[in-house]
């Protein structure tokens, strides 16, 4: 059979071997269609339902690119992206082991990016605590930076909150965020803000552990620490939805108990559902925080505990003076209000989180099961049938839900709002 421009960058990427696209070839050619294009897409279909590879792999061999790797890791997925670079699931040829990889994107390698990725580095390097995800390796490969982590399977807070499209119970809510205030509290003390507290940045285990990631806006409270400047000196950094009145205020002004407010936001999405003031441009989002208060979070779960409340105001108080003074404080009170069975509980959620690549197994084999058939052979317009469905899932998870989590981060202003956000900070 005639090879396609895919089919030889299927090879040429060394995905997947000619001697297997052969054997495909003996065990369905009088399946096969007759136009090119749907051979290819039939072929793709295949290998995602056989393992061999992934869908995103696929996106990629079909934009002309067949380098998946980089370094010493071969690169398996994509994980996402944020303000500082994207980030892939990746396995070390020589170790096995699987790792996360975050890369510093040749568009953006600008000096500054390139220092404030340095400081990234060298900030996270310095900590080593079970709540926080850790480093085990930096390098550049040709003009790419890249950092690896330890890959965390799961699902980060925000996502959980979307795919449930409402609230998590209170006690474990509050086992979870306790869990990140332990990692911010740590931080603390060894002189590090982390400036981008948020739902996104806080990784979910199929255990129900916390993993705070992310420290693109790290600041060393003794700057002289790293030698670099961090991102966004005398600039306000962060997603608009958690910033601290302060930040806002006094842009060049950098202390822990903004982390704090930070936090309570992110407590206060958790318990509702909601961000505390959802809707509006960024610089509508910034002036409520600095002189609104939120929606009552009674009027939108009203199963919230007078603790609780009383600890979000606490948190979320717009004078720093008024504010729990440490993490180490909101651990204290956070501990009041769960259970020793909410962390299995927040497993559980978890659990119920991470089915859907089980109904993606399903979509491409209609076998309720979720198991893979030992033998391929599948209709001649499955591809396009798989492809489309498949699309539609990633396109629904891809889309806001009701449920606003405003994790845009406030330095990259999206649309109209970009050059009235310009004149208010200056940048």
């Amino acid at each position: 059979m005639r090879s396609t421009l895919f089919r030889q960058a299927l090879v040429t990427s060394g995905l997947v071997d000619a001697l297997l696209l052969n054997r495909i070839d003996s065990a369905v050619v009088a399946k096969l269609p007759k136009n090119e294009q749907q051979q290819d897409e039939y072929y793709a279909a295949l290998l995602i339902e056989s393992g061999r590879v992934n869908r995103w792999q696929i996106e990629q061999l079909n934009k002309g690119r067949t380098k998946f790797t980089l370094g010493a890791y071969r690169i398996l997925d994509s994980i996402g992206s944020g303000g500082m670079g994207h980030v892939f699931k990746g396995e070390h040829e020589l170790l096995g082991r699987v790792e996360a990889i975050k890369v510093l994107p040749h568009n953006r390698s600008t000096p500054e990016a390139i220092a404030s990725f340095r400081h990234e580095i060298r900030a996270q390097a310095q900590l080593d605590h079970p709540n926080l995800v850790r480093v085990s390796y930096a390098d550049r490969d040709g003009e790419t930076y890249f950092l690896v982590t330890e890959y965390v399977p799961g699902i980060d807070l925000r996502r959980l909150i979307r795919r449930r499209m409402g609230p998590l119970p209170e006690g474990v809510a509050a086992c979870l965020i306790e869990q990140a205030a332990v990692a911010i509290d740590y931080a603390h003390r060894r002189g590090l803000v982390h400036r981008d507290v948020k739902p996104g940045n806080l990784l979910l285990t199929p255990e129900g552990d916390v993993k705070v990631i992310d420290l693109g806006l790290a600041w060393f409270l003794d700057e002289d620490a790293t030698g670099v400047t961090p991102q966004g000196k005398g600039k306000i950094v962060g997603t608009s939805d958690y910033l601290a009145p302060e930040v806002i205020r006094h842009p060049g002004r950098i202390v822990p108990v903004s982390d704090i407010y930070s936090l309570g936001c992110t407590l206060y999405y958790a318990l509702t559902g909601k961000v505390p003031f959802p809707g509006g441009s960024h610089l509508e989002k910034m002036r409520r925080h600095v002189s609104d208060e939120p929606t009552n979070p009674l009027t939108l779960n009203d199963k919230l505990s007078p603790t609780a409340i009383n600890l979000l105001g606490r948190m979320m108080a717009k004078n720093p003076r008024e504010r729990i003074e440490s993490a180490a404080q909101v651990v204290d009170a956070l501990r009041w209000l769960h259970g020793e069975h909410d962390q299995l509980a927040a497993a559980d959620l978890v659990a119920q989180a991470l089915l859907r690549p089980t109904e993606r197994k399903r979509l491409l084999t209609n076998d309720p099961s979720g198991n893979l058939p030992d033998t391929i052979g599948l209709p001649t317009d499955v591809s396009s049938r798989v492809a489309e469905q498949l699309h539609e899932r990633e396109k629904q998870e891809a889309e806001d839900p009701v449920y606003d989590d405003g994790d845009t981060p406030a330095s990259e202003p999206p649309g109209p709002s970009g050059s009235l956000w310009r004149r208010f900070t200056g940048g």
